[in-house]
């Protein structure tokens, strides 16, 4: 049993060492681009030992990586049941009200031009709510449209100071959504 706690307590103390070395990397973001943060630069910020930085990680993307990993985890484990569409405004409203609770670290990812990475997770959401489409599938596309139209607005929204609510957002992306699919002929099921 001693093995089990002294397992765990090194667990802990690896997740506190991961999360500091998150915190000094976004902490650099605005100042200067992620991949021009230098392994010496980032443990002196995090007060963490170099020993420690590469016990936990083998580089500065691994720590982009895992952040996004653990923004991801908390998504989804959020993320309430699906009754109606991925589309649906639950759905979007929880979006928003996800990312504005996270506005600081997705800013972050952006303005240390990490966005392509998010937008990819945003994606993956997407993709893991719809389903993946075959290859050949021309409604492949509706997931990427979708993914990268929530993207832009959200940016948009986070960088304006998020003025309106969650809720004004919501309905706001799906009238412009609404509103597209019905110029184009599709269907309204966006």
């Amino acid at each position: 049993m001693g093995k089990c706690i002294i397992m765990d307590k090194r667990k802990i103390a690896n997740q506190l060492v991961k999360d500091r070395l998150f915190s000094a990397l976004v902490d650099f973001a605005g100042e200067k681009d992620w991949s021009k943060v230098k392994v010496t630069e980032l443990i002196e910020k995090s007060g963490v030992a170099r020993a420690s930085f590469y016990r936990n990680f083998k580089s500065v993307e691994e720590i982009i990586g895992y952040g996004i990993h653990k923004l991801s985890l908390e998504y989804h484990e959020k993320m309430p049941a699906l009754t109606e569409s991925p589309h649906s405004r639950e759905m979007i409203l929880y979006k928003f009200r996800f990312y504005r609770e996270h506005a600081d670290l997705v800013l972050a990812f952006h303005h240390a031009k990490i966005s392509t990475t998010l937008l990819d997770v945003i994606t993956d959401c997407e993709i893991d709510a719809y389903g993946d489409m075959p290859a050949n599938s021309i409604a492949k596309y509706e997931l990427y449209y979708f993914a990268g139209a929530f993207y832009n607005m959200l940016l948009c929204w986070l960088e304006g100071g998020m003025r309106e609510t969650p809720e004004a957002m919501t309905d706001e992306f799906l009238r412009i959504a609404g509103s597209f699919s019905q110029r184009q002929g599709a269907p309204e099921n966006l």
